[in-house]
């Protein structure tokens, strides 16, 4: 507020504050654009190295992936071969059966004899197994569907057992495929992973076909092993691949995972293990080539390495991929010489006009600064001229505030002035008659000596002092209520219920109305005379309610004070009825009233709540349904929650 107050400072801000702004604004500004070309310098020079090894990077990510491609084309391709050669065999191997099946069964001979099912069975296992090819690594099989192998010739161990659920090294239950074949009548190819013949130790990666046979409900199946046509076919492979260049120096190279080199353009090093190869700076590029690739599969690696018959080395970024199905690391990369020329090259240019541009932005900044200096001067000069009148409005329009305010609280209490003499009145006849009857009583003795006695004498004169007593208690306790000024006390909340009553008392003696209280007694520091105002108008109010309605039935008047945590809550409930909704958020509004016009001045609500929230408090209105003895009753409740220090 200090601050505020001070015009002159506050003018002295207004008229200089701003040209201290602009030049600090224009500075900064001028400061951020060299920077900027500064950081556009770096950022040019970091394009040009980004662009060419961008520009690179994805050349050398393209080639390995079109190796990749051609590799799993060639794959593909041997595959096909491959199941087509099955296929071929599995339907020699059904023809075998089926000419054995009709054979034995339908007595092609003439002998008279049929042979049983199993008989003939056993002749077609034989037969198949007799038919075994390529060195004996190619056999037949037969399963039935339900799963049991009926014909397994290199490991019996398995004939007779039901596979259903047997899985292969990637859980894989293949037998569940055969057995739907089965079902469906019909043949499928099919991969999994099985024993070779000649080792019953290692599952290798199968391709088999299989086709129903029907006499038998079974399948007629047989399957080749992907590692023995590998073999010829990664030799194949590589001899293409270290043929492949391109660019300059562009060629592919391959390892496998143990560091041995497959292809590579100088033709010494295939077949070499070079995994503990050095570099001049003793590190292990291939090495390092072979862990980046086994741990992240694929991507850029930077090393060091050497070129031009191992006389120059220089830094070369490489994309490498792992093949996982071959284990092998394939890879190509391009080196750095050609970046550095250009780099040097480019970045004096850039250099030269960036010196331009930032000449430029310092004249156009100190024109600019001048420019806004006299616009900020003019500008500053009829804002103040405009502040000074704005703070004589505003000073009225406060002074008049204050006055409503005023007025406001003066008619508040005013409005209860009328009633509380009426309350004065009524307190004062019991003590007035009480004087009376004393006084008349000492006036007869005196006039007829010996009439009362001596103790009925001092009474008189004790009741009359007594009554004295209780008239100026009256008198002060209604002269504190209407005392102007206000003192922040220590009270408690059963001496400001006692003091409230005092006050109203009279008014509720002829009325149906009871009260019942349950007020803790809990210390606040506040107005005391304040919150007295409060309480006697929010209980005024419930009184007149309940005088609208003309009713028989019991009238209550709850009211309970309780401390939780640091706050007082006092809550004031009648069974009246409630507040009509549409006017309950109204009722706090200056001069809203639903009395008749001479009744009612509509500030008192108003004015409680002013005075709460000055308190730090809040006071609240609702309408609630509640319980008392045994029957449901609805009212309007009025809760007051103050703190129990207050800071005003």
């Amino acid at each position: 507020m200090k601050f505020l107050n001070n015009e002159k400072y506050i003018l002295n801000i207004i008229k200089y504050g701003a040209i201290v702004a602009v030049v600090l604004f224009s500075l900064i500004i001028t400061n951020i654009f060299i920077k900027q070309k500064k950081q556009d310098l770096d950022t040019d020079i970091q394009t040009l190295q980004n662009n060419y090894l961008n520009q690179n990077k994805i050349i050398i990510k393209k080639e390995i992936y079109n190796i990749i491609d051609l590799i799993n084309d060639e794959i593909e391709k041997s595959e096909e071969s491959l199941k087509e050669s099955i296929k071929k065999k599995v339907y020699e191997a059904y023809r075998v059966a089926s000419i054995l099946y009709e054979g034995e069964s339908s007595d092609l001979n003439g002998t008279g004899h049929h042979h049983s099912k199993e008989h003939i069975l056993n002749t077609i296992k034989r037969a198949l197994t007799g038919m075994s090819y390529n060195n004996a690594r190619g056999y037949f099989f037969m399963d039935d569907i339900n799963g049991v192998k009926i014909l397994q010739p290199f490991n019996k161990a398995f004939e007779g057992k039901n596979m259903m659920e047997f899985e292969d090294a990637n859980g894989y239950k293949f037998v569940k495929k055969i057995s739907q074949t089965i079902k469906e009548k019909t043949e499928a190819y099919d991969k999994y992973y099985w024993y070779k013949p000649n080792d019953k130790t290692k599952v290798y990666e199968k391709i088999s076909f299989y086709k129903y046979f029907a006499p038998y409900n079974a399948v007629i199946g047989t399957g080749a092993y992907v590692v023995d046509f590998e073999q010829e076919l990664k030799k194949k492979i590589l001899n293409w691949i270290k043929k492949i260049r391109y660019g300059d120096n562009g060629y592919i190279f391959i390892y496998d995972k143990n560091g041995v080199c497959l292809s590579h353009i100088v033709e010494e090093n295939i077949g070499k293990n070079r995994i503990n190869i050095q570099d001049k700076n003793g590190n292990y590029p291939i090495k390092d080539v072979l862990t980046f690739a086994k741990e992240k599969k694929e991507g850029y690696i930077n090393y060091l390495s050497t070129y031009n018959n191992n006389m120059k080395s220089s830094n070369k970024i490489a994309y490498v991929k792992l093949f996982e199905k071959w284990d092998w690391i394939i890879g190509t990369g391009f080196y750095l010489d050609g970046l550095d020329k250009n780099i040097q090259q480019k970045e004096k240019e850039l250099i030269k006009n960036n010196e331009l541009v930032i000449n430029k932005i310092l004249n156009i900044s100190i024109v600019v600064t001048v420019f806004l200096i006299a616009i900020s001067f003019y500008v500053s000069s009829i804002i103040s001229k405009r502040f000074t009148s704005y703070q004589k409005n505003i000073q009225e329009e406060i002074n008049k505030t204050i006055e409503k305010e005023k007025l406001l609280v003066q008619q508040s209490k005013m409005a209860v002035m009328g009633e509380m003499i009426g309350n004065i009145a009524h307190q004062w006849k019991q003590p007035l008659s009480l004087i009376s009857m004393s006084n008349t009583l000492v006036k007869l003795n005196k006039e007829h000596k010996g009439l009362n006695t001596k103790k009925e004498i001092n009474e008189a004169i004790e009741n009359i002092d007594n009554a004295i007593i209780h008239l100026s208690t009256t008198i002060d306790d209604f002269r504190n209520f209407f005392d102007p000024h206000k003192k922040k006390t220590l009270f408690s909340t059963q001496s400001i219920f006692e003091k409230t009553f005092k006050l109203i008392d009279s008014e509720f003696k002829t009325s149906n109305i009871e009260i019942i209280k349950n007020i803790d007694d809990v210390k606040i520091s506040g107005y005391q005379n304040e919150l007295l105002q409060v309480l006697i108008n929010i209980i005024k109010n419930a009184k007149d309610e309940f005088l609208k309605k003309e009713t028989n039935k019991k009238q209550f008047l709850f009211i309970d004070a309780y401390k939780e945590d640091d706050y007082v809550y006092i809550k004031i409930r009648d069974n009246v009825g409630g507040i009509p909704e549409d006017i309950i958020n109204d009722i706090f509004t200056p001069y809203f009233t639903t009395k008749e016009d001479s009744d009612g001045t509509g500030i008192g609500l108003y004015m409680s709540r002013q005075i709460i929230e000055n308190m730090d408090g809040k006071l609240e209105a609702s309408n609630v349904e509640f319980e008392y003895e045994n029957q449901q009753y609805k009212g309007a409740q009025f809760q007051i929650t103050l703190p129990i220090n207050s800071k005003i």
